[in-house]
């Protein structure tokens, strides 16, 4: 009996002690139809919804493994994977060091599923493995709440800070807080109608051009769409070349500026 407890007692002390050490990690499976590198709109739906909770965690690494049916040649296969990794990376490597991102294409290879006419649209898949260490404090976004905006001066030149303008990693989909400074920027603007406005969109961390852009125009129909006469506003994404802080690395290059052009 005495040694039937004692084995019993070491089994849960290891398995504890493998708990406790267990890494932590988001697994998320998004799916591709056959033969495309291309999310539709409910797996994109999943990808942001996937950033906005992996941004709230202190990520120690992403995996991102490719995947695909067993249709077509071997090569073929591993380089559509590498191609689907690639739609899934762009929403992670904007806010995700390339130091933390781990690429695997495995083509047809370690299939999950038998591929059967009736099983294998499981097999076209990429899976994301994010490994955190514990959740970011929420203590320095509430320091920053709704900061004021600084309108003084709209001569030519001029840029304008929005500080609490900041976006999910990898998204042009606003920060809480956004909103609010935005509309105390509103009021302004209509005031001024002369004034001729460009509103430019940036990005920390990566190379996406589009999505920098995408930032600018999100504000912009945001201003359009509560009276900002459109004659006003232009919008313009520099990408990552004009970054704030010294380190590009910073998520407050995350941003977009108004600058004065007449």
């Amino acid at each position: 009996m005495n040694q039937i407890v004692s084995v019993v007692f070491f089994l849960f002390i290891g398995i504890n002690v493998w708990a406790q050490s267990a890494p932590k990690k988001f697994t998320r499976d998004f799916y591709f139809a056959s033969g495309s590198a291309e999310l539709d709109s409910v797996e994109t739906k999943k990808a942001l919804v996937l950033v906005k909770i992996l941004s709230k965690f202190e990520l120690t690494k992403i995996e991102i493994i490719g995947y695909t049916d067993s249709d077509g040649s071997a090569q073929s296969n591993l380089s559509l994977s590498e191609k689907r990794i690639k739609t899934v990376q762009k929403y992670y490597s904007e806010f995700v060091p390339d130091s933390l991102l781990i690429l695997l294409p495995k083509g047809e290879e370690d299939p999950v599923f038998e591929n059967l006419e009736s099983t294998k649209y499981k097999n076209r898949r990429v899976r994301v493995k994010a490994y955190y260490s514990k959740k970011k404090s929420k203590s320095i976004r509430k320091k920053k709440e709704s900061p004021e905006v600084n309108m003084d001066e709209l001569v030519e030149g001029k840029v304008i800070d929005l500080p609490a303008v900041q976006f999910y990693g990898g998204t042009a989909e606003f920060l809480p807080g956004a909103t609010t400074i935005l509309n105390k920027v509103i009021p302004v603007l209509k005031a001024n109608p002369e004034l001729k406005i460009e509103i430019a969109g940036h990005i920390c961390c990566g190379n996406q051009m589009e999505l920098s852009i995408d930032r600018a125009f999100v504000v912009y129909t945001y201003f359009i769409d509560r009276g900002v006469p459109r004659r006003m506003l232009t919008y313009k994404g520099y990408n990552n070349t004009q970054p704030k802080y010294g380190n590009l690395m910073d998520a407050r290059n995350r941003r977009v500026e108004l600058i004065v052009l007449k």
